[in-house]
């Protein structure tokens, strides 16, 4: 590792007044995996956007192989060798394998037209060449997630990055598909491929990187060799000594309360969606926070969406103060007060629209009158937005230009503007730093106290220890455990996983 491959030398970018980079140095070394984390808003998407060509207006320089160069867009810094994997899936479902790894530059016959035999031959032989078998010919939605997520980095491999960006790449697997991921990882390292690992899971960060960088409100405050550093070390880089997150971070075990003796407003009964889950039974109480939690794929995820309406189930029926919900229609459930934070932030957001307006769409003529202006809007906002702490709390700033935390702050905001009785949460702090993890579930526990009854799936062990009074275990579409008024420990909740 005598020479980087790639260098940043003293990086600064503003966004109007605001200073995102402050002279950030970052270097990257022929098969190196690095890791960046921090928090939101530290800077870690900005630096990787800037690297990808997507914000070509910064100070400093990058060189590549001791060489400036300018990125001036995507296609560029393709051309130059970099490629970002986002945590977004990017890849076409209905395409094949094949079809996603030679998109935009399918082979040939001598007519011109797509050469489908040497597709798919090559696509089997470079996949085969890194220990993975698939059928390239099967549709690429027809495969679980970690397998979309690997043919996303081998598609970049593939088209000669030398620099790979892995943006989250771990943040909705399961263990034995990060497994699964992190061989492909070491198998790209060991062909001198180098790679950038952002991610706010940091064992899986120090376990698979070389170095580790963190930065801080802009600043690089850190970087060292993984193996001198614990994840303590790193939770007091990004966030300071701050004792609740760190307690966070490390939530192993905990005593749950005494079940709740008052009568459930929602309950599930013998809920079924053919495939998924099966036989499913639970019920939750005014002002009680039940945890499900499970791997990906377990059916807890998909059981949150079928209480809102959004999944039409096989079979059974849910009930809302004892009479029924109506099955798979989310604007009937909206009406009783039954809403559900997505995983996915960009389903319930309007990302080029202004803040104010992704807060009123649900409930625009209740918040507004009958009388709509873009002025009273936003006079209906603002008390919101600084109720969930959205920073900035500027009503006319676009969603998209938020961070993954205050988008997930305005999905929130949204909801308060109506009636809450069930509050329905999948993965609602999927891809946040601790920090944020921390100001959007003291939101839940306030709304909780409010007497709003709460589901939250995840798949995190240490959320559902720290936040959640009763405790369900999922695995392959049942339930394999629960836990009211006793202690319970992670490790009893993956060993049921």
């Amino acid at each position: 590792m005598s020479k980087p491959l790639l260098e940043c030398r003293a990086i600064v970018k503003r966004f109007g007044g605001i200073l995102a980079l402050d002279r950030v140095d970052f270097d990257l070394y022929p098969g190196e995996v690095h890791g960046l984390v921090g928090s939101n808003g530290a800077g870690k998407s900005t630096l990787m956007k800037i690297l990808a060509g997507a914000i070509p207006d910064y100070e400093g320089t990058v060189l590549l192989d001791g060489q400036p160069v300018n990125l001036r867009d995507p296609h560029t810094a393709l051309k130059l060798g970099i490629a970002m994997v986002y945590q977004e899936f990017s890849g076409i479902g209905q395409l094949s394998v094949a079809e996603n790894l030679f998109l935009g530059r399918q082979p040939l016959t001598k007519w011109g037209i797509v050469d489908w035999r040497a597709m798919v031959s090559w696509a089997e032989e470079y996949l085969h060449d890194l220990g993975i078998k698939l059928d390239v010919s099967r549709r690429l939605d027809r495969y679980p997630l970690v397998v979309r997520q690997m043919v996303e980095i081998i598609k970049g491999a593939y088209r000669g990055a030398r620099v790979l960006i892995l943006d989250e790449p771990t943040s909705a697997l399961s263990p034995p598909e990060i497994e699964r991921l992190f061989e492909l990882i070491r198998r790209l390292k060991s062909r001198g491929v180098a790679m950038i690992f952002i991610s706010h899971f940091l064992e899986d960060t120090l376990r698979i990187s070389d170095r580790v960088t963190v930065l801080r409100e802009g600043r690089r405050v850190l970087t060292r060799l993984c193996h001198e550093v614990t994840k303590q070390d790193l939770v007091r880089a990004m966030v300071g000594e701050r004792c609740e997150e760190m307690a966070m971070a490390d939530q192993q075990v905990v005593t749950l309360p005494p079940p709740s003796q008052n009568p459930p407003v929602l309950a599930a009964e013998d809920l079924t969606l053919r495939g998924v889950f099966e036989g499913i039974r639970l019920q939750v109480a005014p002002g009680e926070i039940l945890g499900l939690y499970g791997f990906v794929g377990a059916g807890h995820q998909e059981l949150v969406q079928a209480v809102a309406g959004a999944q039409l189930p096989t079979r059974g029926r849910i009930l809302l103060d004892g009479q029924p919900l109506p099955l798979g229609k989310p604007r009937a459930a909206v009406r009783k007060g039954v809403v559900l934070v997505t995983a996915d932030r960009a389903a319930g957001l309007f990302m080029r629209g202004e803040v104010y307006k992704n807060v009123t769409m649900a409930y625009l003529e209740q918040a507004v009158g009958e009388w709509i202006t873009a002025r009273r809007e936003v006079m209906a906002v603002q008390p919101v937005l600084e109720r969930v702490a959205c920073s900035p709390p500027d009503p006319w700033m676009k969603a998209g230009q938020l961070s993954g935390g205050n988008q997930q702050k305005v999905v929130f905001a949204k909801w308060l503007l109506g009636p809450v009785r069930v509050l329905l949460l999948e993965e609602p702090t999927r891809g946040m730093d601790i920090a944020a993890k921390e100001d959007v579930m003291r939101l839940v526990q306030d709304l909780a106290k409010q007497g709003v009854a709460v589901i939250l799936a995840s798949t995190e062990p240490e959320l559902i220890l720290r936040y959640a009074h009763r405790i369900i275990v999922f695995s392959r579409g049942r339930i394999t455990a629960s836990w009211a008024g006793e202690t319970v420990t992670k490790q009893d909740l993956m060993r049921a996983a």
